[in-house]
Order: structure tokens, then sequence, then C-alpha cells
């Protein structure tokens, strides 16, 4: 957040607990602080710039900055720290650095220069509404990095391949609208001329196709989405698999499972890996994990869902898997997710089939 490894001091702050920081009895990874007597945390003392210390501010939001005497082995302190506002999270369990480092550590990394980037262009309020969307977005380059896909066709990219330069952002809300000047190596050799190229920004996604092999049937949602509406679409009410964001902290695969219970009401029983792509490389960051999930489905499955907060009115439709393609054929189910998985399901049906 500062650009710089300041000197770091062990301090210990008395008369504080630190807890993790939890919503509607969800953990959230990060600690709070929290009044206790007779209790003390262990700290680090940084000494900063108050320019330095107004960029940590801007990350800081739903705290109130207070000065509080810490100890030191270089005698006591009056040290900035920053306390939670009253009633915006509740008190989890106890908090260690050991605990959260693993889950937590290099996705909020990430995330922190990922914030004070888009702070620095459009403001720390706006940044901090889009603080869910940053990290997001910072799960999602983590996971690009880990698991970069193949290359046995491709070319082998080298240092120098490719050069960016100038980057901004242009718009920022719930997705993001980015501008690059680049240039990249040519096949023919040599460098292509400077390019002016926008990218719309959003995290990894996962879909799944709910499948009952012994009925041999699958379940579907239909919602309003906003892409058809503005091509111009008479219906912008659109028959989909069950798909959502991966969160900050979850694996893809458990997106898909926590997402099969917010829209539609279902248990998925396991999942089958489909492929994984960029449904519109040439402009769009969204990388999509998709899946066929085991699910029993009786009559009566399903149950309108939705998340209320995110404005998701979600209806669910169960349909034999004949009747799937018919929609596949006729168009009408027109998205790439979900033709997909109808093909790759029609590939191990069978198989499926036999084995339930």
């Amino acid at each position: 957040m500062i650009g710089r490894v300041p000197a770091l001091r062990p301090a210990r702050l008395p008369g504080f607990g630190v807890y993790e920081a939890c919503r509607n009895g969800q953990g959230l990874g990060f600690p709070i602080l929290q009044l206790e007597e007779g209790a003390a945390v262990q700290g680090l003392l940084a000494d900063l710039t108050a320019v330095e210390a107004e960029r940590i501010s801007w990350y800081e939001a739903g705290y109130d900055a207070v000065q509080r005497e810490v100890t030191t082995a270089q005698g006591p302190y009056l040290a900035k720290l920053w306390l939670p506002q009253a009633g915006r999270w509740e008190l989890g369990d106890p908090w260690t650095l050991s605990d959260w480092t693993p889950k937590w550590a290099a996705l909020k990394t990430e995330g922190a220069r990922r914030f004070i980037a888009e702070a620095e262009v459009i403001g720390p309020e706006r940044a901090n509404a889009r603080y869910h969307a940053i990290l997001v977005r910072a799960a999602s380059t983590l996971r690009a990095r880990a698991e970069p896909m193949p290359q046995a066709l491709r070319r082998s990219v080298a240092d120098g391949d490719l050069k960016i330069d100038a980057q901004t952002t242009a718009y920022a809300k719930f997705f993001a609208v980015e501008d690059y000047d680049l240039r990249h190596r040519l096949f023919a050799g040599g460098m292509s001329a400077k390019l002016d190229r926008a990218a719309f920004v959003s995290g990894d996604a996962t879909v799944v196709l709910p499948y009952d092999p012994k009925r041999d049937r699958v379940l579907l949602v239909e919602q309003f989405r906003t892409g058809p509406l503005a091509r111009g679409e008479p219906n912008p009410w659109m028959i989909e698999a069950i798909a959502g964001r991966v969160d900050p902290g979850e694996t893809p695969e458990q997106a898909a499972l926590r997402e099969a219970g917010e829209e539609a009401g279902i248990t998925i029983e396991r999942l089958i890996e489909a492929p994984r792509y960029y449904p519109s490389p040439g402009a769009k960051s969204e990388f999509i994990y998709s899946y066929i999930g085991i699910a029993d489905l009786p009559d009566g499955a399903g149950a309108p869902g939705g998340v209320e907060a995110e404005g998701e009115d979600i209806r669910p439709h169960l349909l034999s898997f004949d009747a799937l393609l018919g929609l596949v054929s006729t168009g009408e189910a027109g998205n790439a997710p979900l033709i997909l998985l109808a093909l790759w399901l029609d590939r191990m049906r069978e198989r499926l089939r036999a084995e339930a």
C-alpha cells in the first residue's frame, strides 16, 4: 500500500483482544480489535510518513482511527490504530496470523495492491465501494498465475514479448473497463505498432448444470439479463445453467455448490469437471469453470431463488435431457455456458446413466 517495507518493531497493545470479523455468522478472515480487560495483543509498530498513513487510512473503511499507548523494547509509544465502527461486524473466534496466512495472505496482498492502484485513480470512497469486486479480481489473478492455460500449440511467451506503455481505468463499479496502450511481438518477428485496446474486467465465474442420471433430467434457471437487453433482444429473460462469480476465499467448486443452493435450493452430490474457458477473450477477462453436477431431481425439485440483496429473481425449470437438447436446437438455450454443458453432458450421458 505504501510502496516500501518500513522499519517494524514488535509492540504490545494492552487492554485488547483480537478476533475474526464475522457477518451473519460467517467468518470474513480479517482481524478486528476488541476492548478486553486483562488481555493484550502482540503486533508491529511501523514509522510512517503522513502521506503513507493517509494511504493506509484509505484501506481502513469501516474503522475509526484512534491513538493508544503500546510498549516496545525501547519503551512506550503513542501509536495510531484502527478500531471497528460499532455494529459493523460481529466477533468471531480469536484470530491468529498463522491461521490467516495460508488462506488469505496472498489474496489480501494482491487485493491491497489493486485497491491502492484504483484508489489513486477513482478515489478511496469509490474504491472501497468496489472492494469485494477488487478481491474477486485479485483471486482471479492468483488462479490465473497458479493454473495457466497449457501452451503445447501456442507460442511460448518470453520477456519482452508484450510491452504495456499505459494502463488506465475508464469505468469502475460492479465491473470495470480498462484501457491499454500496448505493443506485442509479431509472428513474423519484431513488434507491433502501438495498439489501443480495452478490456471488460470481471472475476472468474463458475457454472454448473445439475443432472439426475436416474431420471435423465436436468434443472435449469431463468432470470433477467442485461446483456440481451443492451443488444436489443425483445425478451431479455434467459434460460441458463446455474452460475455465479467465485467469491474471495472460496474455490470454484465451492462456488458451484453454493450457487446451486442460492439459485435453486438444491444440493449437488458430485461435481464432474467440464472445460474451463474464456467465453470472449477478445475483450473480456472473465474465465469460466464449468461442471456437470450430479443431483437428485424428483418432481418438484428446485425452488425460486436468488440473493435478494443482489437483485436476483430466479425461477427453476425441471426438464428431460431430450428437452434440453431441443432448447439448444431451437436457440432458446442461447448462451455459451449452457450450450457447452449440454453438449458435454451428451458425451458422457450414457455412462452416467449406466453407473446410476
